[in-house]
């Protein structure tokens, strides 16, 4: 028979055999996974496109790629 629990981290009420997928879903960590052989098949194929583009597109790609990165560092470095 199905057993009403409560979740420890939230206090919300569900059937004991649903709580583990709760917790699961909605309490998970969302630490960024190490990289995996299909990241790294990824980078390969983004790789092989970047070969396909002409030297203005390169050189275009490189452009929004540098100022992303710029962007990034800008938000995290810390304000005095």
């Amino acid at each position: 028979m199905s057993q009403i629990v409560k979740c420890e981290i939230c206090g919300k009420v569900y059937n004991q055999s649903y709580l583990g997928a709760h917790k699961r879903l909605a309490h998970g960590t969302r630490a960024e996974p190490p990289a995996t052989v299909s990241e790294l098949e990824a980078v390969e194929a983004i790789l092989s496109v970047y070969a396909q583009l002409s030297g203005k597109g390169r050189k275009e790609l490189r452009n929004r790629l540098s100022s992303q990165v710029r962007r990034k560092k800008k938000l995290t470095q810390p304000t005095n």
